[in-house]
């Protein structure tokens, strides 16, 4: 579902988006929360949510997210996040990224 933005007029998504398999794409933004499966693989210059992000595949991004990141037992990350919470699972593999948790400076 998405709704125009009020002020660029732009499509806005706001439903939870499930990655299944491999998405190869420059922008992935929604509202809600993005679930990246088991074996599903996501690789994207830039990927926003407002919801959360949870990661059980491979994640290869810049990640910009409001809410909570959870990096499974099994994922693969790959890339710089900003969030204000995080949590990696044991075995879960982080091969390069820098990350800024936490509220960022001024707010």
């Amino acid at each position: 579902m998405t709704v125009s933005c009020p002020k660029c007029n732009k499509g806005v998504l706001i439903d939870d988006i499930i990655v299944k398999d491999a998405q190869g794409v420059s922008k992935m933004q929604t509202c809600g929360k993005i679930i990246v499966r088991k074996g599903a693989r996501v690789i994207a210059q830039l990927v926003e949510a407002n919801e959360g992000i949870e990661v059980q595949g491979l994640m290869d991004s810049k990640v910009v997210c409001r809410g909570p990141v959870l990096i499974g037992p099994k994922a693969q990350w790959k890339g710089d996040l900003q969030a204000p919470t995080l949590e990696v699972k044991l075995g879960a593999k982080i091969e390069m990224g820098y990350f800024e948790i936490g509220q960022p400076s001024g707010d």
